[in-house]
């Protein structure tokens, strides 16, 4: 297997596909890069059995062929070349050359035939969705994903199409967040597909910087994602995700609206003297104004008022402060609405004028 081509345009689908090797694999091979070289076109897949991503890009192939290398190390030898440079590759027996100017590497291989590709995967359902509607859906409710959780249904997101609405969920057991947008559903696909956290994080490092149609197929147990010349699939999460629509409180009694900016920065103030292991704020809420309270075992505290429009005469309950910043990152817009059933209910976090982002965090006690 021989082929040249230039640093920045390896360089390219190695740093897509990188995020994928884990440091630690069961199988030793999975910590390498799968490079397959064939009619002009090279193909690099990074797995770890769980996830895989396939970068391409065209390259002078000179002879085909499929061979595996360390992943870190050959990314870490391109990156480190200088701008421009081309590159020989070539291998030999159990080892890779790869040469340019007067630098040259020889690594240690595995044979490509040996390389555990997902392959296979039967396609029920196919549709297309604008990366910049799909960044936010995965913006707004990828943060409240599980992690390690013993509810594994829990380590992962909810991927929903409903007619002509597309849902991204994902709850941790003490908050839920909520986010959909309208598409052209021209298949008629209705489908909920539970997405893992790798899955998730990975695809959001994929679209992270395009703007333009994504292509997603999914199957029985797969769920593949084409953008550009890079596809990433993952398996999905054999289970069942919580009834979401249950955990959403409707009929609330009492609301507030404030600026968000203002209730963000006061309750980050706020955060700084709190219990560091358990990050509470108590807040007591009256129809003109918001106290915030943080205070932590050694006897510090800090208050902020905040003023807000509101119909509750008082309330007075407790919420972990990362959760309710959060929360308000994920909302559009300067204002945003808290409402509560009673001081012991969870509170529903919201655009005052806007449903398609909803969450939902759960009150502790302080």
């Amino acid at each position: 297997m021989i082929f040249n081509i230039q640093r920045e345009t390896l360089l390219h689908p190695l740093s897509e596909i990188n995020g994928v090797v884990e440091k630690k694999q069961t199988l030793a091979i999975l910590g390498n890069f799968y490079i397959k070289a064939y009619a002009g076109i090279l193909s690099i897949t990074a797995s770890d059995s769980e996830v895989e991503m396939v970068g391409t890009c065209q390259a002078d192939i000179i002879e085909e062929g499929e061979i595996t290398v360390p992943a870190r190390k050959f990314f870490d030898i391109c990156r480190a070349l200088q701008d421009g440079a081309m590159i020989t590759f070539s291998t030999e027996e159990n080892k890779c050359l790869v040469q340019t100017g007067k630098s040259k590497f020889s690594l240690a291989t595995l044979p490509g035939t040996e390389y555990p590709l997902i392959e296979n995967i039967e396609t029920y359902d196919s549709l297309e969705l604008e990366t910049t509607l799909l960044k936010r859906l995965l913006s707004q409710s990828a943060f409240c994903m599980a992690v390690q959780d013993v509810r594994y249904f829990l380590n992962g997101l909810l991927f929903e199409i409903d007619n002509n609405k597309v849902r991204c969920v994902a709850a941790d057991g003490h908050r839920l967040a909520l986010s959909e947008g309208d598409f052209e559903n021209n298949n008629n696909v209705n489908k909920q597909l539970l997405i893992p956290r790798k899955g998730v994080l990975e695809l959001q490092k994929l679209i992270r910087d395009k703007d333009q149609m994504i292509k997603i197929n999914m199957g029985k147990n797969h769920i593949n994602f084409i953008c550009e010349t890079t596809s990433l699939t993952s398996k999905l999460i054999d289970g069942n995700f919580p009834d979401y629509q249950t955990v959403i409180p409707l009929n609330m009694e009492k609301s507030l609206t404030t600026d968000k900016n203002l209730l963000k920065s006061s309750l980050q103030r706020a955060a700084i003297l709190s219990n560091e292991q358990f990050k509470g704020v108590k807040l007591n809420m009256s129809n003109s104004s918001m106290k915030i309270i943080g205070h932590n075992p050694e006897q510090e505290q800090a208050e902020e008022i905040v003023e807000i429009e509101s119909d509750i005469d008082e309330i007075k309950t407790g919420f972990n402060v990362t959760y309710l910043i959060d929360a308000i990152n994920a909302i559009e817009g300067d204002t945003i609405m808290f409402s509560f059933k009673d001081a012991l209910s969870s509170c529903l976090i919201k655009h005052p004028e806007d449903n398609s982002c909803r969450l939902v965090v759960m009150p502790i006690r302080i």
